[in-house]
């Protein structure tokens, strides 16, 4: 049990829509020039109750540590945000009300999905070290042709990633220089150099015993690895010319699609920070080809993620070919690189979920909501603004009794996950028919994003359920790092740890936690907060609809009066456990009429409308919607999805992955690793044996209601292992590379 967690996003499943119950497909919006007699408009009173604290930042009034804290050292790209308040009070912008209600009204009624921007590539993924078995050397020649090399290691560097150059009078080989060198076979049956001497000079060169001459390039890509020695020198045997690969009629324009393709993914897995921005020790720019450190971010960047010269395959360059059945099938960069899958998520996702292309073909959300069509699809119309209006949303009690406030540089939060749809195995279901069914355990990495599959759903976050309120969202006594003791079975997810103690994720004395410094992690991967919006905190908004049919008015019922302790989640920092809070109908301002009533009404000047009520009309919309979903298998299992979601797991604590250190006890669960490893636990899944993940790894991300396999720490594996091409480096080597 102390091995098992929830992690933060799971996926409410997302149907095909064909087979969904008649009033919940496609329709164009009825027309505003008048009201339908058997639908309702009118006004709903919404309570908003805060469950968890609710990050509500000011980003306009963002400022760096030095400004917050006299005498501090600003940590650049760090910010410290107070909370945004208006008149006095916390603001919570009705606009984020809305998205939250949306989302949440997309999913019960299993709508088309509003957006879906920036999936119509095929997505990047690192191969493993058995692909290189299919790669051989080439040079990119004039007028489109491949010729094939033998390649051999070249010792370069220490396994520091120092430079073992100047030596013996000569200086190090550069990328593309032309050498003749003694060659021999190696201890691991590859083959390396012996010494060389730079190709035009009168140097001469002897062999010995198991020895021969070559001649060739260097190929030269930088200490990019943890514990790398040696670069490449692709070569031909003395007096030998160079074999040209042939090639299938056609296929080099498809070799330079793929290859620019794959490239473009290596360049959007990082931002130009990351590559350019890093700081050396003594405060000043690290060049992207600069070592500067162990583990990610520190090492030196590939030359094709920041040359120009390399991210291209003109005549001249030197890269990998891919070679099946002996033909070429694709280029790359390095010997075990990222590769591209076959489709992307777009062409995995059904036709009938994507957002609506034409205004006929607008699914419940889209016509309750609004709609804006796809950026260029030149339809018209092109909008339609919905009929719902999410009202001022009012804060019941001022700054003093709503806002926990900070002092200094704040509370530093900790590090948020970037969305990683790469991660096959947490988004994608094993068919598109049946999205609550994920991928099997245990698939291949290559297998996954392929014709057939489908993606998961909607994202959705779980809502922390077993946190001790007055014990989680405090500092705790001080004594210890807070973010190190655990509450019961939970820890404080939310806080960033202070500094690691070493880089070696050493334990205290008690082997509890990780031993941590008194200081305090601020840097570009999190922010700092002054303050929070307590739980308790109420806020009031209406909610006002026009001319919604009893299903449409139903679902959104359903929602705003979800069972007891089951809680949406709205704001910054959801995952982390942020942003639970409580919907409940106030019944005292709403009110509902009917199109028939409204019509005779405005036929006399003397009449009044009806003095209905609007939560008697709300309960019967509410049961109607109930009884469509009852008929639907599909949407029955979305919404005991949603159902879960919000009601969230007391049994199992929430947080990203990690890997549990050796050293602790086998009864606690694994505290957060104040060196941010996160990505050691996606490495250990993925961990190979004879080309399919080892037994117990591979693991997919569990459906909202399997319980009975929750996902898993690993033990982290320190040991050291054979790198890309014999270069030996961590099994943990940094993404990307």
């Amino acid at each position: 049990m102390a091995d098992e967690f929830l992690n933060p996003y799971t996926f409410i499943p997302a149907f095909p829509r064909e087979g969904l119950p008649e009033p919940l497909g496609d329709a164009p919006p009825p027309a505003r020039d008048r009201l339908r007699r058997g639908c309702w408009t009118g006004r709903i009173g919404v309570t908003l109750t805060v469950r968890t604290p609710l990050l509500l930042l000011d980003t306009a009034r963002k400022s760096p540590l030095s400004d917050a804290v006299d005498g501090a050292e600003s940590a650049e790209g760090h910010f410290v945000y107070p909370v945004r308040l208006r008149d006095g009070r916390p603001h919570l912008p009705a606009t984020s009300v809305k998205g939250m209600l949306r989302s949440a009204y997309e999913a019960v009624t299993n709508s088309r999905l509003g957006v879906f921007d920036g999936h119509d590539r095929p997505l990047g993924f690192r191969r493993d070290a058995g692909f290189a078995l299919g790669m051989v050397p080439v040079l990119v020649g004039t007028g489109r042709v491949l010729y094939e090399f033998q390649q051999a290691a070249l010792r370069m560097y220490d396994s520091d990633g120092t430079s073992i150059y100047p030596k013996d009078g000569q200086e190090a080989p550069q990328h593309l220089e032309r050498l003749r060198a003694v060659v021999r076979r190696s201890k691991n049956n590859g083959t390396e150099v012996v010494r060389f001497v730079r190709k035009g000079t009168e140097e001469v060169l002897t062999r010995g015993s198991g020895e021969r001459i070559v001649e060739g390039i260097s190929f030269v890509t930088g200490p990019n690895i943890e514990r790398k020695t040696c670069e490449r020198f692709f070569y031909l045997e003395e007096g030998q010319t160079p074999q040209k690969l042939e090639l299938a009629p056609g296929l080099w324009s498809e070799l330079e699609r793929r290859w620019s393709n794959l490239i473009a993914d290596y360049r959007r897995a990082h931002d130009d920070a990351e590559i350019f921005g890093r700081r050396r020790a003594d405060g000043g720019v690290a060049g992207p080809g600069e070592r500067i450190g162990d583990g990610p971010g520190q090492l030196a960047w590939s030359p094709h993620l920041y040359d120009a010269a390399r991210q291209d395959i003109r005549g001249g360059r030197l890269c990998y070919a891919r070679k099946e059945n002996g033909r070429v099938t694709a280029l790359y960069p390095v010997l075990v690189p990222r590769d591209l899958y076959p489709v992307s998520p777009r062409e995995l996702l059904p036709d009938s979920l994507a957002p609506a292309r034409r205004y006929d073909e607008l699914s419940p959300a889209d016509r309750v909501f609004g709609w804006v069509s796809p950026q260029g699809s030149g339809v018209r119309p092109a909008a339609y603004r919905g009929r719902l209006r999410i009202g001022p949303v009012t804060c019941e009690q001022n700054a003093d009794a709503a806002v926990e406030r900070f002092d200094g540089a704040g509370l530093p939060i900790a590090i948020l996950g970037q969305p990683r749809p790469q991660q096959g195995r947490f988004y994608l279901a094993e068919t598109a028919d049946r999205p609550d069914r994920p991928v099997r355990d245990g698939t291949p990495k290559e297998k996954l994003y392929r014709p057939g599959r489908g993606l998961r759903g909607r994202k959705a976050y779980w809502h922390h359920a077993g946190l001790d309120p007055r014990q989680h969202w405090s500092e705790g006594q001080g004594l210890r790092d807070p973010a190190q003791v655990r509450i019961g079975s939970h820890y404080r997810e939310y806080r960033r740890s202070r500094a690691p103690y070493d880089e070696n994720g050493s334990p205290d004395a008690e082997r509890k936690r990780y031993r941590t410094t008194d200081e305090e992690q601020h840097d570009t991967q999190n922010r700092s907060v002054k303050g929070w919006v307590r739980p308790g905190t109420t806020f009031r908004f209406s909610v006002d609809v026009r001319d919604l049919d009893d299903l449409e008015l139903g679902a959104l019922a359903w929602l705003l009066a979800l069972p007891p302790e089951h809680f949406h989640r709205i704001g910054l920092g959801r995952p982390l456990g942020f942003g639970s809070v409580r919907l409940d109908i106030d019944a005292e301002n709403t009110w509902l009429h009917s199109g028939g009533e409204f019509a005779d009404y405005y036929r006399s000047l003397s009449a009044s409308l009806p003095s209905g009520d609007g939560v008697k009309v709300l309960e019967a919309s509410r049961e109607e919607f109930v009884r469509l979903v009852d008929s639907s298998h599909q949407l029955v299992t979305v919404r005991e999805a949603v159902l879960a979601v919000a009601r969230g797991n007391a049994e199992l604590p929430v947080h990203y992955p990690r890997t549990r250190p050796k050293w602790l006890a086998e009864n606690i669960p694994a505290p957060p690793d104040p060196r941010g490893r996160t990505y050691e636990w996606f490495t250990e899944n993925e961990r190979i044996a004879k080309d399919a993940p080892t037994a117990g790894r591979g693991r997919s991300l569990p459906g909202v209601g399997d319980t009975d396999t929750p996902l898993t720490t690993y033990l982290a594996d320190e040991q050291r292992e054979e790198g890309d091409d014999g270069r030996s480096g961590r099994r943990k080597r940094s993404k990307s590379r």
